[in-house]
This record gives C-alpha cells, sequence and structure tokens, in this order.
C-alpha cells in the first residue's frame, strides 16, 4: 500500500510540475482522432532535464518517461489501461539501474528484480497473485546463474536446481504440489 502511494505522489508531481508556467509542451505525434499520442513536456528553467508522456487513443496515460541531458535518468512509470501503475524501470545514464517492478492490473508486484548497468544483477523473484513467491533466484549480466526455486501457489516448492550463464545444470528435484518428491532430472 505504501509503494502505491509513493508511486501515485510520485505521478503527481511529475504531471504537476508539467504543467507549471516554467514548462514548454511540444506534440510529437498524434492519434487520427486528434489526441495526442506523445508530449514532451521540457522545464524552461532547466532545459536539458524533460519528460515523454504516451498516450492511448482515449487518452489515457500509458507511459512516463524520464530524461535528463539526452538520456533517460529517474523512473520510467508504464500504466495498465486501469490506470494502476504496471512497471517501474529506474534508470541512471541511460542505462536500467536500481529496482525494476512489474505489477497485475490489482497491483500486487509480479516482479522485482535489481538491475546495474543496463543489465539484471542481483536477486530477481516472479510472485503468485497473492503475494507469495513464483520463481526466484540470482542473475548476472542478465543471465540465470546458481541455484532457482520455484514454488507452487500454496507455497510448496515446485521445482529447484542450478543455472550456469542461462542454461540449467547439475540435477534439478521436482516436487509435487503436496511436497513429496516426483522426480530429479539429471541436465
Amino acid at each position: 500500500m505504501r509503494k502505491t502511494i509513493s508511486i501515485l505522489t510520485t505521478v503527481t508531481v511529475i504531471l504537476f510540475s508539467c504543467s507549471s508556467k516554467n514548462n514548454r509542451v511540444t506534440v510529437q505525434e498524434s492519434f487520427s482522432n486528434g489526441q495526442p499520442k506523445t508530449t514532451i513536456y521540457k522545464t524552461i528553467d532547466n532545459k536539458n532535464t524533460y519528460y515523454e508522456i504516451e498516450y492511448d487513443s482515449l487518452g489515457r496515460i500509458m507511459e512516463i518517461v524520464p530524461y535528463e541531458n539526452g538520456v533517460k535518468n529517474g523512473t520510467q512509470v508504464y500504466f495498465h489501461d486501469n490506470l494502476n501503475v504496471s512497471a517501474l524501470l529506474p534508470h541512471i545514464d541511460g542505462k536500467r539501474s536500481g529496482f525494476t517492478y512489474e505489477f497485475y492490473e490489482g497491483q500486487q508486484t509480479l516482479f522485482k528484480g535489481e538491475s546495474k548497468d543496463g543489465e539484471f544483477n542481483g536477486l530477481s523473484t516472479w510472485f503468485h497473485k497473492d503475494g507469495k513467491p513464483s520463481f526466484t533466484g540470482i542473475r548476472a549480466n542478465g543471465k540465470k546463474e546458481g541455484e532457482w526455486t520455484e514454488f507452487y501457489e500454496n507455497g510448496q516448492i515446485k521445482a529447484r536446481g542450478t543455472y550456469l550463464n542461462d542454461g540449467k545444470q547439475t540435477d534439478w528435484s521436482y516436487w509435487n504440489s503436496d511436497g513429496t518428491i516426483d522426480t530429479t532430472k539429471h541436465n
């Protein structure tokens, strides 16, 4: 809940700052119905910082991209059709860096992963709609590395094994949803 409020506060600040007197608005593209498709909001006081906002044909905001000195810098925000946030992608100097979040339409977390220098590096976790982990492990330079675990919706382990350079390694173990061992496969 706190994350959702923080996201909405950030979006509100962006939209409020875009509507102030010290900004220049440029419509880059429009739909056939005249509705803007892409709009650039540039701060006159600081010409190197601006936001690109993309809309759908109904005028709903679909994406907000912050730029500084011509590259993405800040948190890029994507929206579902219901206007809930669908993804948050932080950028530093044009490269994805920090924690990326993706959300189901109801705002439950779908994915959380750490990025550095444009690649996923660190823990990546996908979630079931109830918030329990679905699949989790480490990525290095964008590729799965080390032990990964997949879970059933009831929280029981479904599979566990090791990746090396995005490929399955060693023995993988598989369980039934009741927690009993199903099989071990050799890769």
